[in-house]
C-alpha cells in the first residue's frame, strides 16, 4: 500500500470521526462545522482559484457574502418560504453551471474576468448551495436525511472508482476529467440508487421504486458537480483547491458534488418527504 493511499485513508478516517461527532452533539454543532468548511472553501476559491491576495477588502466580502447570510438563515431566521428563497437561488445557479460545463468552450475566459471583476462573488458561489445543504438540518429527522445525503455521494464516488478501475473502457469526457469513464458514471449512478433506497427504507420506511431512480439521478448530479469542478481547475490551472486534506486536497474538493446536489436534495424533502 503505498504512502498516499495511507494518507488518503487516514485522512478520510478523521474526517468521517469529525462530522460524526459534531452529528452526535446536535444541530448547533454541526452548523458549526459546516460554517467552518465553508469558509475554507471559500477562502481557496477566493485564493487559489481566483488568485487573489487574503488580505484585501474583497476577500472580507467574500467571507462577508457567506458568514452572514449563512448565520441568519441557520440561527436567525427558521422560515422555511426564506429557506427555499435561497434554495431556489441554488438552483438557478446549478443551472448556470451546467451550461458552463457543456456549451462553454474550455478555453472560456468568463472566469478569469470574475476572477478579474469581482472576485468577492467567491462567497455567494459557496452560501448558496450551503444553505441549500442545512436546510436539511431543519426537518425533525435531520440526522437521518443528512446521512442519506452523504451516503448517496458516498456511493456515487465509490461506486464510479470501483466499477471505473475494474471495468473502464470508456472515456466519460476526457478532455474535463481524464480519468472518469462511462461505466464508472453508470456503476456509480446504480450504487446511490441502491444505497440511497435501502437507507431511506431501512430508517423511513418507505420503500418506493421512484425513490431508486430519485437516488440514481442525485449521484448524476454529484458526478455532474465533480465533473465542473474539474473543469473549473483546469481553466485556472491547477490541480486541487488546496493541499489541506493530506492525499484529498482541499475543502473544496472533497464537497463539490455534495454542494451541487444539495439544492436537489432540498427541493425532494419539500415535495416529497413532507
Amino acid at each position: 500500500m503505498s504512502s498516499n493511499t495511507i494518507k488518503r485513508i487516514v485522512s478520510a478516517l478523521v474526517l468521517a470521526l469529525a462530522v460524526f461527532t459534531c452529528i452526535y452533539f446536535g444541530k448547533n454543532s454541526t452548523m458549526g462545522f459546516i460554517l467552518f468548511f465553508g469558509a475554507v472553501a471559500v477562502d481557496e476559491v477566493f485564493c487559489n482559484f481566483f488568485k487573489r491576495k487574503r488580505v484585501s477588502l474583497n476577500y472580507l466580502l467574500a467571507q462577508t457574502l457567506f458568514i452572514v447570510p449563512f448565520t441568519y438563515f441557520n440561527f436567525l431566521d427558521f422560515s422555511p418560504g426564506m429557506h427555499y428563497a435561497v434554495v431556489n437561488l441554488g438552483l438557478v445557479l446549478n443551472v448556470g453551471l451546467l451550461f458552463y460545463l457543456f456549451y462553454l468552450p474550455i478555453k472560456t475566459r468568463l472566469l478569469s474576468e470574475i476572477a478579474k471583476k469581482a472576485p468577492f462573488l467567491a462567497g455567494l458561489f459557496i452560501m448558496l448551495p450551503m444553505v441549500s445543504l442545512t436546510n436539511t438540518l431543519h426537518f425533525g429527522k435531520w440526522r437521518i436525511l443528512l446521512a442519506i445525503l452523504l451516503i448517496v455521494n458516498f456511493g456515487m464516488d465509490t461506486g464510479a472508482w470501483f466499477f471505473g478501475k475494474n471495468f473502464g473502457k470508456y472515456k466519460l469526457w476526457e478532455k474535463v476529467s481524464p480519468n472518469k469513464t462511462i461505466e464508472g458514471l453508470i456503476g456509480g449512478m446504480f450504487t446511490s440508487g441502491i444505497l440511497g433506497t435501502l437507507a431511506w427504507a431501512l430508517w423511513l420506511g418507505k420503500p418506493e421504486v421512484f425513490l431508486f431512480a430519485l437516488f440514481c439521478l442525485l449521484g448524476v448530479l454529484s458526478q455532474l458537480g465533480d465533473l465542473i469542478q474539474s473543469k473549473i481547475k483546469r481553466q485556472f490551472k491547477i490541480k486541487d483547491s488546496s493541499s489541506l486534506i493530506p492525499g484529498h486536497g482541499g475543502v473544496y474538493d472533497r464537497i463539490d458534488s455534495l454542494l451541487y446536489s444539495a439544492p436537489f436534495f432540498a427541493v425532494v424533502l419539500k415535495y416529497y418527504y413532507v
